[in-house]
């Protein structure tokens, strides 16, 4: 029973660390634009910027997908527990 629960929240820590790396590499890139005042440099790093912003979203996008399953499974083996009573 317990068994899909820890299965989504080993998922959910996977898809947080994902998250956490992004916003590394993200904070690296603020860093690299606001310091370069080349305008070549700055426009490649844009672009990275925003290749990372759509990962972020998508990213963020499947961590809620995921919270809401395990909301789910807590909720159904809770109302199971009611049920019973």
């Amino acid at each position: 029973m317990d068994e899909p629960i820890v299965e989504v929240s080993k998922e959910l820590i996977a898809a947080n660390y994902e998250i956490e790396e992004v916003t590394k590499q993200w904070n690296v890139l603020k860093h690299e634009y606001r310091s370069t005042k080349d305008p070549t440099k700055r426009a490649e790093i844009k672009e990275e910027w925003d290749k990372l912003q759509k990962k972020m979203k998508q990213l963020e996008m499947n961590r809620r997908k995921i919270i809401e399953r395990k909301e789910e499974i807590e909720f159904r083996s809770r109302w199971k527990g009611w049920k019973k009573s």
